[in-house]
C-alpha cells in the first residue's frame, strides 16, 4: 500500500493542494493564498482535499523566505565581521541592474552600517592562524554587541562571517559562543554553516539573508505545522528536494528559492512521461513568470543565485530566471506614452479587477476575460466567478489613453507579456549556449498554458507540454520532491601541483558529510551519490560545474576531459594543456521517490461549447470549447480551440494539432519547421 503523500504549493496568488492516497488516485485544492498568515490557506486546502487524517508525508513549497527579503520584511540583523572589513556587504559589486540608468540606486543591503561591527584576528589565505581572536577581543565585542542592542528593543539577529572561515572556522566558533553566551535568545547564522565557500561578498550576503529570515520562518514552520497536523513534515528547498522542517528552520537560506523549485521537478516528471527529456520550462502564476531549463531529463543547477538585486545567495539551487509576467502583472502606461506590462502586480490582495475584490488596475487575467480566453462562469472550476464588465471597464480606461479601444489595449497586453516571456527564454538559451527550437516548452502554472503558444511561436518552438492540472503543477513537484542534501566546499587548487590521491579524498569526505546529513532526516538505503567540482582555466574570473564520474585518482583525468568537452560546448573552445583550477567541490545526495503511477488528475465532465473570443488582430471568431476531462488518450484536435479546466486553460490557434499524450500531457504542435 503506498503512503498517503500531499505537496502543497504557496504562492503569491493561490495556494496549491496535491494528495496521492494509498489506492495511487489524486485529489487536488486550489485556493486564495492568505498572505498575513499563510497557515489559514492551508487549513482551507486541507478542507477541501477531505483530509480526515493527517499524511504520512507532507512536502510544503513556499515563497515566504524569497517574499521577507524582497520586501525586507524581517528583524534587525547585526553583523559581525573582521576589523576593517565591515563595509564588505556595502561595497558589493560594481555591476549595475540596468547599465545605462543613470537614475538606478544600489540597493541597500539587508542591516544598517551602524549595525556592523569588527573583531580582531585573521585567518589567512591558506586556513593558518595569522592572528588569534584573543579575550580582549572578545570581551570588546561583547560590550559593543550590548550597546548596540541596547539602542533598540527589537528583534534583533546576528550574522558572523569572518575571512576565510571556509578553510579555518575557528575564530568564528569563537565568536559565535560569546555571542550566544550574551544574547542566548538571538537567531545567530555563521558563515562556515551556511555557506562555506569562497568569495567574501557573496559569502556575507548568504549570511545576512539567512539570519534576516529565521524569525519568519520559524514562525511559519510553527504554524503551518499546526494547521498540518503532523510534526514531521518537509519544507522544498532552493535545490529540488526536501528538508526536515526543524532542519530547514535552522538553516533558512536553503529555502530561498522554494517556492520556484517544486515546478521544475514536477515539469520534469511529466515531460520524461511523455517522451521529452530536453525543455524549457514556463512557469506563469498569479506574480511572476518562472523560466526552467532540463536537459537529457536532468534539471539545471547553480551554485549561487541573486534573491533580489544585490543580494546573492551561495546556495544550491535549481536554475530557475524570474520575471515580473504573472496573471496579476498589471498594465500602465509609462512617462512616455508607452504600454508596459510589470513588474508590479495585483497578487492575491486584492488580485485582478475581474476578481471583484477592489482591484482597480487592468492585469493580464483581465485581458484574458476581454478577450474572451478565459471563461467568466469556470474560472477554477466554476467556484469562482469573474466580472467580465468590471475588466472591459479596466481596459476601456487604458485604451482611452493609449487611442485603442478596449480589447486593443488587452491584445497588445499580451503581445508585450508575451515578448517579455519570450525574451527570458532566449536569455537562459544563450548563457547555454542552446537553440530554443530544437527544445520543447512545458507549460504550468495557472496562466502558463494560455500564453504558451503565443510564446513558443516567437521562440520558433513548434511543440507544447501542458501537464495535467498544469495549475497544480508546482505542489505535484512538491509531492515526488526527494529527501535531497547537497554539500559545497571551497577545495582550492592547481592541476598543475595538484595531488590526486588528496583530491579524491576531500570529494569522499565531502559526500561522507552529505551522506550523515541525510541519515538525520530519512532512512538513506537505496540513495544516490553524486559529486561535481567547479573548475576554470588560470584566469579566468568564473567556473564551470563538471561531474566527478569514479572514486580513484584517475578520475581526476576524466575530470580535466569532461571540463573541456563542456567548456568546448558552453564557450565554443578548449585551451588543451593550459593549467586547470579547482574551485569549488559539491556533494548531492538524493533518495528517489516512486511517481510511476502520479499522472491521473481526475475532472467532471461537461458539456461541450463554444464561445467569441478574440486569439489576434481583427474581428472575434467562434471558438470550440473541451473540458479536458473529455478528451481520451490518444485523441487529436485541430485549432482553434479551447481546453478548460478547473485550474487552467490551454489555447490553441488555427492550423495547431493537440494530441492527448497516454500520459496524460497534451502535446501542442504548432506550424513551423525547425
Amino acid at each position: 500500500m503506498m503512503a498517503n503523500r500531499l505537496g502543497i504549493d504557496t504562492g503569491g496568488t493561490f495556494c496549491d493542494f496535491v494528495l496521492l492516497d494509498e489506492q495511487g488516485s489524486i485529489r487536488r485544492a486550489k485556493v486564495p493564498s492568505t498572505p498575513s498568515d499563510p497557515s489559514v490557506a492551508i487549513r482551507e486546502g486541507l478542507r477541501q482535499l477531505g483530509l480526515d487524517e493527517a499524511p504520512d508525508q507532507a512536502t510544503v513549497g513556499t515563497t515566504i523566505a524569497t517574499n521577507a527579503v524582497i520586501e525586507r520584511r524581517g528583524p534587525r540583523v547585526i553583523y559581525v565581521g573582521n576589523e576593517d572589513f565591515t563595509d564588505v556587504p556595502f561595497i558589493g559589486r560594481l555591476d549595475k541592474e540596468r547599465l545605462y540608468d543613470l537614475h538606478w540606486k544600489k540597493p541597500r543591503p539587508l542591516l544598517s552600517r551602524g549595525d556592523c561591527l569588527g573583531v580582531s584576528g585573521r585567518i589567512g589565505h591558506h586556513g593558518d592562524e595569522i592572528d588569534g581572536v584573543g579575550p580582549a577581543a572578545l570581551e570588546k565585542l561583547e560590550a559593543d554587541l550590548a550597546e548596540l542592542v541596547a539602542k533598540d528593543q527589537g528583534d534583533v539577529v546576528i550574522a558572523i562571517c569572518l575571512l576565510f572561515s571556509y578553510l579555518n572556522p575557528e575564530h568564528e566558533r569563537e565568536v559565535a559562543e560569546t555571542v550566544r553566551r550574551l544574547l542566548p535568545d538571538a537567531a545567530v547564522s555563521v558563515s562556515h554553516e551556511v555557506s562555506p565557500v569562497w568569495r567574501e561578498y557573496e559569502r556575507a550576503s548568504t549570511t545576512i539573508a539567512d539570519a534576516f529570515v529565521k524569525p519568519v520562518v520559524g514562525e511559519y514552520v510553527e504554524r503551518v505545522g499546526e494547521a498540518l497536523g503532523v510534526e514531521n513534515w518537509n519544507l522544498l528547498a532552493s535545490n529540488g528536494g526536501f528538508l526536515r522542517s526543524t532542519a530547514a528552520e535552522s538553516r533558512p537560506a536553503q529555502l530561498l528559492l522554494s517556492g520556484l523549485a517544486g515546478g521544475v521537478t514536477g515539469a520534469r516528471h511529466f515531460a520524461h512521461a511523455a517522451g521529452f527529456d530536453s525543455v524549457f520550462t514556463l512557469d506563469m502564476g498569479g506574480t511572476s513568470c518562472d523560466i526552467g531549463l532540463i536537459q537529457d531529463g536532468v534539471e539545471q543547477y547553480e551554485p549561487e543565485f541573486d534573491v533580489a538585486f544585490g543580494i546573492p545567495a551561495t546556495v544550491p539551487c535549481v536554475s530557475v530566471q524570474t520575471i515580473g509576467a504573472g496573471g496579476g502583472s498589471i498594465a500602465w502606461i509609462d512617462k512616455g506614452g508607452m504600454l508596459r506590462v510589470g513588474p508590479r502586480s495585483a497578487g492575491a490582495e486584492p488580485g485582478p479587477v475581474a476578481y471583484g475584490r477592489g482591484g482597480l488596475d487592468p492585469t493580464i487575467t483581465d485581458a484574458n476575460l476581454v478577450l474572451g480566453r478565459l471563461s467568466p462562469e469556470y474560472f477554477l472550476g466554476g467556484a469562482m466567478k469573474l466580472d467580465l464588465e468590471a475588466a472591459l471597464a479596466a481596459y476601456e480606461s487604458l485604451g482611452d489613453q493609449l487611442g485603442m479601444e478596449a480589447r486593443q489595449a488587452a491584445l497588445a497586453t499580451l503581445m508585450i507579456a508575451d515578448e517579455e516571456m519570450a525574451n527570458a527564454v532566449r536569455l537562459v538559451a544563450v548563457d547555454y549556449g542552446l537553440d530554443p527550437r530544437e527544445f520543447a516548452l512545458v507549460a504550468f502554472g495557472g496562466a502558463g498554458p494560455l500564453q504558451a503558444r503565443s510564446v513558443a511561436a516567437r521562440l520558433g518552438i513548434t511543440t507544447i507540454l501542458v501537464p495535467p492540472a498544469p495549475g497544480l503543477c508546482s505542489a505535484f513537484g512538491s509531492l515526488i520532491a526527494p529527501p535531497r542534501v547537497d554539500r559545497v566546499r571551497t577545495y582550492y587548487a592547481n592541476s598543475e601541483t595538484l595531488d590526486p590521491d588528496e583530491f579524491i579524498a576531500a570529494v569522499a569526505q565531502l559526500a561522507d558529510e552529505a551522506v550523515a546529513e541525510l541519515s538525520r532526516s530519512v532512512d538513506t538505503e537505496g540513495a544516490e551519490l553524486e559529486s561535481f567540482a567547479s573548475l576554470r582555466y588560470l584566469g579566468q574570473n568564473f567556473e564551470l560545474e563538471v561531474e566527478i564520474v569514479g572514486g580513484s585518482a584517475g578520475s581526476w583525468d576524466a575530470l580535466l576531459e569532461s571540463f573541456a568537452v563542456e567548456h568546448e560546448r558552453q564557450y565554443g573552445f578548449s585551451l588543451p594543456g593550459e593549467p586547470v583550477e579547482v574551485v569549488n567541490l559539491r556533494a548531492t545526495v538524493r533518495k528517489p521517490q516512486a511517481t510511476d503511477d502520479a499522472t491521473s488528475f481526475p475532472d467532471e465532465d461537461v458539456p461541450n461549447e463554444s464561445r467569441r473570443v478574440w486569439l489576434g488582430p481583427g474581428e472575434a471568431s467562434d471558438v470550440k470549447v473541451y473540458r479536458r476531462s473529455q478528451l481520451a488518450p490518444d485523441e487529436e484536435l485541430e485549432g482553434p480551440l479551447i481546453i478548460e479546466e478547473t485550474d487552467s486553460t490551454t489555447i490553441a490557434f488555427a492550423g495547431d494539432r493537440v494530441r492527448v499524450d497516454e500520459s496524460g500531457v497534451l502535446v501542442l504542435t504548432i506550424p513551423g519547421e525547425r
